[in-house]
């Protein structure tokens, strides 16, 4: 059960209330549009093949098929930009597409070893070679598809940018104080799976005082309860190491699972929302002996 009266709350009532009246409407901060570092650094990466096959926009269109074998023949890496063109990421290099007429598939292998012929009959028949009738600087082209592109990763850095979010405001909170804050800690982990981390211990006197979990949740569906549910294991898991586990959630998900997030508050002693989260001095303040439910 939640210690609601260590956290402040004369009841677990005054704490259900006041957790699910301050839970986030969204977590988008500034960086969650676009990651413009990776976009950069994928787009700078392939400089010389885009300003090779910039080059198309100069040849006129008859003789565009001609210079583009040409061109594939003599820099062969140029063919791993291709996919990009028409906004797809060849899984292996490679991509299969379903012909019409021959009623087959065809695999298009986008590596030094492809079919020149194959990659040119490709580059035709997805628009690729009228294209450049329409573009004079691939470059800012390809920018434009990587941000395109990037907007599919907003779903993964989503977490990722709650966890920040807890991050900076726990180092805010517990600046000057006599704990030290490691996020993916190599050295201490809990999971069974070795290579899993958790998102933030905290360590007093070198000794780790508090795991903290974070997550958030704006759709409904089975991942929160299925959270819930490992977290109550872990926070089982970290008592008996004589450890705290706080679980940091939040998210306007939990308004319609408010049952299930209650059942596992009764399960666990610390359970916190961003808004909450100031009131992380109280858990660590309160007696690392003390394993009372």
């Amino acid at each position: 059960m939640i210690k609601f009266k260590e956290l402040g709350f004369k009841s677990f009532e005054e704490y259900k209330s006041k957790f699910f009246e301050t839970l986030l409407t969204t977590n988008k901060t500034y960086e969650y549009f676009v990651d413009w570092d990776k976009v950069k650094n994928t787009v700078r990466k392939n400089l010389n093949e885009i300003f090779l096959l910039n080059s198309l926009s100069k040849i006129e269109n008859e003789k565009r098929e001609q210079y583009l074998q040409r061109l594939l023949k003599n820099y062969p890496k140029v063919v791993e930009i291709i996919p990009i063109l028409i906004a797809e990421r060849a899984k292996n290099g490679k991509i299969d597409i379903f012909d019409p007429e021959l009623e087959n598939f065809i695999n298009f292998n986008f590596s030094y070893k492809a079919d020149i012929n194959k990659i040119v009959e490709f580059c035709k028949k997805t628009g690729i070679v009228k294209l450049f009738d329409e573009i004079t600087n691939l470059y800012d082209y390809i920018f434009g598809i990587e941000v395109g592109l990037d907007t599919n990763a907003r779903k993964n850095r989503s977490g990722d940018i709650f966890e920040k979010l807890c991050g900076k405001k726990i180092e805010k909170l517990l600046k000057g104080k006599p704990y030290k804050i490691v996020s993916q800690d190599l050295n201490f982990s809990l999971y069974s799976e070795g290579n899993k981390k958790h998102d933030f211990v905290i360590y007093k006197n070198e000794k780790p005082v508090l795991l903290i979990e974070c997550s958030f949740y704006n759709g409904t569906g089975s991942k929160p309860i299925e959270t819930a549910r490992s977290y109550i294991q872990l926070y089982k898991k970290a008592k008996d190491n004589n450890v705290k586990f706080l679980w940091i959630t939040d998210g306007l998900a939990w308004k319609s699972l408010e049952n299930q997030l209650v059942e596992a508050m009764k399960e666990m002693e610390w359970v916190l929302n961003f808004r909450l989260l100031n009131l992380i001095e109280r858990i660590l303040g309160v007696d690392e002996n003390d394993n009372s439910g």
